[in-house]
Order: structure tokens, then sequence, then C-alpha cells
């Protein structure tokens, strides 16, 4: 009977150290664009969870072309999606802190990542975008002509944005 305690034991333990290294992020090697921190399960050092240009390539990136209030006509923009992010980090909360490199911050319910397909532009008609142009990464809603002269989301497409905290 102890054998067998022992074995359900050892194979419990392996299970659970795999699975947790699993869910581990890797390690950014080129330059930070984003920190994500709060309430998440996935972290990559110091209850942080760093992600570079390249990590965020690796999550589901999508393109979008897409109106808003701040630009003239038809834009195209790709980047990650906002789901695959807070999956990624194993997110458990209902709004997202999201704040830009000035530190102006707003606030973003964690269910638009689905309801409105967010996606966290990196590039923009093509080109990695930069700070000057509200890069390196801009909060963006997929949106029809119409929807965007009603400006739906602009409080929540935050611009130069460099850090996320899940609440």
């Amino acid at each position: 009977m102890r054998q067998i305690l022992g074995f359900w034991i050892a194979c419990f333990i392996a299970v659970a150290s795999f699975a947790a290294h699993a869910a581990q992020l890797g390690v950014p090697h080129g330059r930070v664009l984003l920190e994500v921190s709060g309430q998440i399960g996935n972290t990559n050092g110091d209850g942080v969870a760093r992600f570079d240009r390249e990590m965020l390539e690796a999550l589901d990136w999508r393109e979008v072309e897409t109106y808003t209030s701040f630009t003239e006509g038809l834009q195209r923009f790709a980047g990650p999606t906002l789901a695959s992010l807070l999956e990624a980090v194993a997110a458990d909360g209902t709004k997202l802190h999201a704040t830009a490199i000035n530190d102006y911050y707003v606030v973003i319910p964690t269910g638009h990542a689905d309801e409105h397909d967010v996606i966290l532009a990196l590039d923009h008609d093509g080109k990695p975008m930069r700070v000057r142009d509200k890069g390196p990464i801009w909060v963006v809603y997929p949106l029809e002509e119409a929807e965007a002269g009603e400006k739906p989301f602009d409080t929540e497409m935050i611009w130069q944005l460099n850090r996320l905290s899940v609440r």
C-alpha cells in the first residue's frame, strides 16, 4: 500500500512541476515594451510579466483595418490580441489599469478583450509604431467608420502604453 501511495505522490509532484514550468513565461531578450502586474498567475520575474516585441509577436497576432477618431480615414494596425496577452499571464481580474509612458492611465474592463476584439497595436500601416506616433503600443478597438465618429471607446484607446495592472 505504501508503495502505491508513494508512486501516486511522485506522479503528482512530477505533473505539478511540469505544469508550473509550462505556465512560466519566457524571459525578454530585447527591450521591454510592456510590463503586466497585479492579479496574474504567470510571471517571468519579481511578480510581474515583462514582454519584449518578440514575445508579443508570439501571441495571437491580428491585423485590423479600422477607423479611429484620432486618425484620418481607414487605418491598418497589427498586434497581439489583448485576450491572448491576458491568457498568457493568467489574468484574474475584472479591470485593467493601463498606463502610458507619461503616467497617464485609463481603466479598461477585461471583458472588452473578447467582446470587442481589442488589439495591442505594435504596427501601423506595416511599420513598427514609434513613440512620436503613439507607439510603441496603442490599445486599438476595431471600429466601423460610423462607430468611430461616435467615439465609443476613445477613453480606453490609450497610446504609448507600457504598463498594465490587472485588478
